[in-house]
């Protein structure tokens, strides 16, 4: 199978920079490297940033994504919000839609095989995916590549040859891996081959940096050994942490319920950075707010010296969140509305409103206006206690009915949303 012509070259080591191209350098080399946990080989990533300056051609960004689900949240823009600096200093951010390895399922940190998933359900979460993705990517500057472009062309050779290049030993290696043979797990010959695909990827889209999370270094670094094996010049990992979630203790994650959606409302990204306790403050500062290295030492120095109450701080990151994805008016906004109804005691104005008809249950309200995402939330917040009457009893029934008597009065649910009856 043939590669694309438009293979890496090495540069000319004889080439120097002049004084703006070295301070352009050590400008972009600043920037790219804050926030970012680990560089490898580091030594290589300045060279290729000052090869690119001299040589004014921007770096190919790589970072890809399985569209295993549809719902992207903060954790996952960690490395795109770097993409996006990379951006916006000239360089090209290629998004590799996962359409394989997604049917494989990434086994980093899984203790069974993912189930498959139809090439359907793939396409349809790939287009939900980058339609979120691009609120943090600049689309001028973005290249959406599908792995079907170049793996619907591998022939059986073309797997053997490429198998050939790597060892059993070396994908064994794998935390994951070899914690199922430890453990007795199963281990399926499929997903040996998750981390041989990424690595591919690099090749064929000649790759230069490579974006990942912490957990992706041995994916990454697979990239290298394929782009070596074919005389290509390798590429570099960019490696960042794994953000932790709201709940303070663990990673970001949906199904922990932890997390702040793309697609959350700018009231509710702030109200979610509201509730995370104080210790990850700096980690989100650093990783999620996009606070620029100056700002974010300003940021430490001042809730260390007291200067900064840490409830303020609180609001200034998450109208630095809301910000990002809404913009300003819609970030003072969310303040405003915050303010009024955790200092205020306010019911919001555009709360949603029910029109008794006659009795029904509640839960079938808030799941038919989407105050909650499904009947089994609602009955687990009236579990919790979080849903009563303003200034009147918490609702405990989750079989609970609104009647006669309930118009007029507002139900609060969770901590920042609300129901009027009318």
């Amino acid at each position: 199978m043939t590669m694309s012509a438009n293979a890496n070259t090495t540069t000319n080591a004889n080439v120097n920079a002049n004084p703006n191209q070295e301070r352009e350098w050590q400008r972009q080399k600043s920037l790219l490297k804050f926030g970012i946990q680990e560089v490898t080989p580091e030594h290589e990533f300045d060279q290729m940033l000052k090869d690119s300056i001299i040589q004014g051609r921007p770096l190919r960004v790589k970072c890809g994504i399985d569209p295993t689900g549809f719902d992207v949240h903060l954790g996952h823009t960690v490395p795109y919000r770097k993409m996006r600096q990379f951006q916006d200093l000239g360089h090209t951010g290629v998004v590799i839609i996962g359409d394989y390895t997604a049917q494989i399922g990434d086994p980093s940190g899984k203790s069974e095989s993912r189930a498959a998933l139809t090439a359907d359900a793939v396409k349809k979460n790939a287009e939900n995916y980058l339609e979120q993705v691009y609120k943090v990517l600049d689309p001028k500057r973005t290249e959406v590549r599908y792995q079907t472009e170049w793996l619907s062309k591998v022939n059986l050779s073309d797997v053997i040859t490429w198998a050939m290049q790597t060892t059993v030993a070396k994908l064994l290696s794998h935390d994951t891996f070899k914690v199922r043979i430890e453990q007795g797990l199963p281990l399926g010959l499929h997903e040996l081959f998750y981390p041989v695909l990424q690595g591919m990827d690099s090749v064929y889209v000649n790759a230069d940096v490579e974006l990942g999370g912490s957990d992706q270094k041995f994916n990454v670094l697979m990239g290298r050994d394929y782009q070596k094996a074919r005389n290509l010049k390798q590429q570099v990992a960019m490696l960042m942490p794994i953000v932790t979630g709201t709940c303070g203790t663990q990673k970001m994650s949906k199904s922990l319920n932890n997390y702040i959606a793309i697609n959350d409302t700018p009231f509710d990204k702030f109200g979610k950075t509201m509730s995370i306790p104080d210790k990850l403050m700096g980690e989100w500062a650093k990783f999620i707010a996009n606070f620029s290295e100056s700002e974010y030492v300003e940021f430490l120095k001042r809730l260390d010296e007291g200067t900064l109450h840490p409830n303020e701080a609180k609001k200034v990151l998450a109208a630095k969140i809301v910000t990002l994805f809404h913009g300003e008016d819609e970030a003072k906004g969310a303040r405003e509305k915050f303010e009024g109804i955790f200092l205020q005691n306010k019911i919001p104005e555009d709360a949603p409103v029910y029109e008794f008809s006659g009795p029904v249950k509640l839960v079938d309200i808030l799941t038919l206006l989407k105050i909650v995402e499904s009947n089994s939330e609602g009955r687990r917040l009236i579990k919790q206690s979080a849903v009563g009457i303003v200034e009147g009893d918490k609702i405990s029934d989750t079989e609970w009915q609104l009647t006669e008597i309930n118009k007029g009065q507002t139900l609060k649910i969770g901590k920042r949303k609300f129901l009027k009856i009318v």
